[in-house]
């Protein structure tokens, strides 16, 4: 068994953890599968993204990106937990439509959102089993 498979199992464990926690029963968990890009002179280039996670709130999937962009490490359980705090919270306080200045805007991101992510991550460190990651750091 190699190393990132091992990684890959921890986060679904720490997935179906959370799927207790906050009663996700219908969730659908994925792992976003980069690509690698060669320009044709053997130098590999790696896709120059800054999406960390993205979820449907239709087909109630979220889908992370559990390595880093540049080298492809594993990201820390840490970082993997906050991600899946946030979006979590996407579903828990769902985006609305609003008039801004004469124009109408999607609000994704507001502080009672950014609120709901805190709960969750506080929620997160009260269980026994998920506290330990983040003691870590």
């Amino acid at each position: 068994m190699t190393k990132e498979n091992n990684h890959e199992e921890n986060i679904q464990l720490i997935f179906s953890r959370l799927r207790d926690i906050f009663n996700l029963k219908d969730f659908q968990f994925k792992t976003m599968q980069r690509q690698i890009d060669s320009d044709g002179r053997g130098i590999i280039n790696l896709k120059k993204s800054y999406v960390l996670a993205h979820t449907n709130l239709k087909t109630k999937s979220i889908t992370i990106d559990i390595y880093t962009p540049r080298h492809r490490k594993p990201k820390s359980l840490k970082s993997v937990l906050n991600i899946l705090a946030h979006e979590i919270s996407h579903h828990q306080k769902p985006p609305f439509r609003q008039i801004w200045h004469r124009r109408i805007i999607a609000r994704q991101h507001y502080p009672e959102f950014y609120s709901q992510v805190n709960k969750n991550i506080e929620k997160i460190k009260k269980d026994e089993v998920l506290k330990k990651f983040y003691s870590q750091a």
